[in-house]
């Protein structure tokens, strides 16, 4: 049951925006997990993106993410500014829990201008691959976690884009996904996979990259995770 319910608060749609290609992967580690992704639709130009990971795992942390559904929705009239949308969530949090605290990303996305906006709260960063400069490179702005302090502050860095370019988030599980001589695959890994996979599209991708992991930790894709694995690749195909 809480399996279903969980699975019922994750988005049943990509939402389409011209000009934009996005893929979406989730996968946990047991029945319920609490990992979290979900958008805010502004218009046909302009979206929001949170990724989330809760401390923790099982029906605690899947709790908390539903609480994430909720607080997400309350910050659609500023979803523009990522910076407080975080504050956002972080006061809708604090005092809600005491060990499970939040780390969270979000990309607000402006076809208009042909930019992204990004901030973080403690979280592992955005990984950006630019057409211009042909590598992959990470974006770093991180405030505290969320439901930690309950006047925290974030800041946000807006980023120009252009056609070709790709955006990756996505939650620690990758970066921690072990070998079995314990190695993890790690940012590094990640950013040259990314510079070596930029020319795939969204969906594409995505598959290949579970298939890394899956190599990487010689365990089936979605079997054996030590971690719930969340994934969403955004394509700047155009103005």
């Amino acid at each position: 049951m809480a399996r279903e319910i969980q699975l019922s608060i994750l988005p049943h749609e990509i939402p389409k925006i011209k000009g934009l290609e996005i893929a979406a992967r989730y996968l946990s580690m047991s029945s319920v997990a609490g990992d979290f992704y979900d958008f805010i639709i502004v218009d046909e130009k302009h979206l929001g993106i949170l990724v989330a990971d809760v401390f923790g795992h099982g029906l605690p942390a899947a709790l908390i993410a539903s609480m994430l559904k909720v607080a997400l929705a309350a910050q659609s009239p500023h979803a523009c500014d990522p910076a407080r949308v975080l504050a956002g969530l972080n006061e809708s949090l604090c005092g809600k829990f005491k060990q499970h605290f939040v780390t969270a990303a979000y990309v607000f996305v402006n076809m208009e201008r042909n930019c992204v906006r990004y901030a973080g709260a403690g979280h592992p960063p955005l990984l950006l691959w630019r057409a211009s400069t042909g590598t992959a490179s990470e974006v770093l702005e991180n405030g505290l976690l969320l439901g930690l302090l309950p006047y925290a502050t974030y800041s946000f860095v807006e980023i120009p884009l252009e056609p070709g370019d790709k955006a990756v988030l996505y939650t620690d599980g990758i970066l921690e996904c072990r070998s079995p001589s314990e190695q993890e695959f790690g940012v590094d890994l990640f950013k040259g996979f990314l510079e070596s996979n930029h020319n795939l599209d969204a969906d594409t991708f995505a598959d290949l990259l579970l298939d890394e992991l899956s190599n990487w930790s010689e365990h089936p894709k979605g079997v054996g995770q030590e971690d719930d694995i969340t994934l969403l690749t955004v394509d700047f195909k155009s103005s």
